[in-house]
C-alpha cells in the first residue's frame, strides 16, 4: 500500500516522455490483460518503462517513460511538456504491434490542442518481461524512431487500492490551487476543471493492485471550447511524495485533444 517513497519531481520527470507507442487489436494477437500483468517473457509486465528514443531524422536522442496499464492501455508525455502520446499495446508471442496518436501545442490548463494528422505504426520484439525494442513508422512505412524499453521496477511495484488513493487532488499551475479533483473510493471522479465540468461517465479503475498504474475515463462538458468536450480515456500513476502526500498523474484524450493532470492530495 504505497509504503515506499519517491521524489515527486522524479515521478513528474518520468511521465515527461517521448515514447511513441500504441496498438491495434488484431487477429491472432493477445492484449495485455490482468493475467499477464506479471509478464511471461512473451508479454511486457505492466508498469512504468524508461525508454531510449533514437530519432532517425537526426534529432537528438531522448530518454522517455510510459505508463503501461495491465489492460494494455498506455499514456506518455514528451519531455519539456511538449506533447502527449496515447494508445494501447497488443502482443503476439514475443512480437509487439500497434499504432500511436500524438498531440502537440500545450496550454497552461494542461490541454494539448493539435492532434497528428496520422497514426504511427509500431513493430518490435519483447526481450524479457521487463524489456523490449521496437521501431515506429509513418503512413508510408518509413521508419522514424528506434526505441529501447526498460521497466522501472521499484516505482512500478508500489501497491495501490482505490480506498488508499481516494481523496481530493489539487493541481497548481499558476502557483495557486487551480483544480481540485475528487477521487472517491468507488472510482468515481468529479471536478470543475477550469471552464469545463469533469464528470459524467467518470471512473478510475485499478486493474492490478500490485502495480500502481490505473485506467481512467471521464466526460468533459460545458467547455468554452467545444473541442475539449467529450469522453476521455487514458492512463495514470499514483505514488507517495517524500512528505507523505499522495500524488496522482494521468494523461487522457477524447480523439480530438488530449490533456494531462498532476495533483497532490
Amino acid at each position: 500500500m504505497c509504503e515506499r517513497t519517491f521524489n515527486p519531481v522524479l515521478a513528474t520527470t518520468m511521465l515527461c516522455a517521448s515514447l511513441i507507442l500504441s496498438a491495434c487489436g488484431g487477429g491472432g494477437t493477445s492484449s495485455v490483460s490482468s493475467g499477464s500483468s506479471g509478464g511471461t517473457g512473451t508479454t511486457l509486465k505492466a508498469g512504468l518503462y524508461k525508454a531510449k528514443v533514437l530519432y532517425l531524422n537526426g534529432n537528438p536522442q531522448q530518454t522517455a517513460t510510459t505508463y503501461l496499464s495491465p489492460t494494455g492501455k498506455f499514456a506518455a508525455v514528451f519531455g519539456g511538456n511538449s506533447g502527449l502520446t496515447l494508445g494501447n499495446l497488443d502482443f503476439a508471442n514475443t512480437r509487439i504491434t500497434g499504432t500511436s496518436s500524438d498531440y502537440r501545442q500545450p496550454d497552461p490548463k494542461g490541454f494539448f490542442e493539435a492532434k497528428g494528422v496520422e497514426d504511427g505504426t509500431i513493430t518490435g520484439t519483447i526481450t524479457s518481461q521487463g524489456s523490449a525494442t521496437f521501431s515506429t513508422s509513418d503512413a508510408e512505412g518509413q521508419v522514424d524512431t528506434n526505441v529501447t524499453l526498460q521497466r522501472q521496477n521499484a516505482l512500478s511495484d508500489l501497491g495501490i487500492s482505490l480506498e488508499r488513493a481516494s481523496g481530493i487532488y489539487v493541481m497548481s499551475v499558476t502557483g495557486q490551487p487551480d483544480v481540485a479533483l475528487t477521487v472517491n473510493s468507488d472510482g468515481s471522479l468529479n471536478a470543475q476543471y477550469y471552464d469545463c465540468q469533469l464528470g459524467g461517465i467518470e471512473t478510475l479503475s485499478v486493474p492490478d493492485p500490485s502495480i500502481n498504474v490505473f485506467n481512467i475515463s471521464y466526460t468533459m462538458s460545458n467547455c468554452n471550447d467545444d473541442n475539449r468536450s467529450g469522453e476521455y480515456s487514458g492512463v495514470g500513476f499514483f505514488g507517495p511524495t517524500t512528505n507523505g502526500s499522495m500524488q496522482m498523474i494521468f494523461a487522457a484524450h477524447n480523439g480530438i485533444v488530449a490533456m494531462k493532470f498532476e495533483g497532490i492530495k
